[in-house]
């Protein structure tokens, strides 16, 4: 039988807000300390397949245990922008985030076209 796993999101408390609306777990981190802690902790007990987390709270953390988190497969640990900032379409390609998700995923880039 097939274990069924859940999703997470770690994120400050007006993201979480979007989230829940999802009906995804959502457990508040107000910042990056806070947010290892609950990362650690739900990484351990694997009761989540994928944990979403945002990108900012990660920043201040170690570059050998960011690359670990990302590294895993169960749960999966993907990294969103929670600060975003409206731009003007020739400063940024409609698929830049998902290119850059792939690249990490994959290891090297794809070309995407739309």
């Amino acid at each position: 039988m097939r274990k069924s796993y859940r999703i997470a999101a770690v994120v400050n408390e007006d993201l979480g807000k979007g989230f829940s609306l999802t009906g995804v777990e959502v457990l508040e981190a107000s910042d990056g300390e806070r947010a290892m802690e609950i990362l650690r902790e739900e990484i351990r007990k694997r009761a989540y397949g994928l944990i979403i987390v945002d990108e900012g709270v990660l920043e201040g953390i170690d570059e050998r245990e960011r690359t670990a988190l990302f590294e895993r497969t169960i749960p999966l640990v993907i990294a969103i922008p929670g600060a975003m900032r409206w731009r003007d379409v020739e400063e940024s390609t409609s698929d830049e985030f998902v290119a850059r998700l792939i690249r990490r995923a994959v290891g090297y880039q794809l070309n995407i076209q739309i």
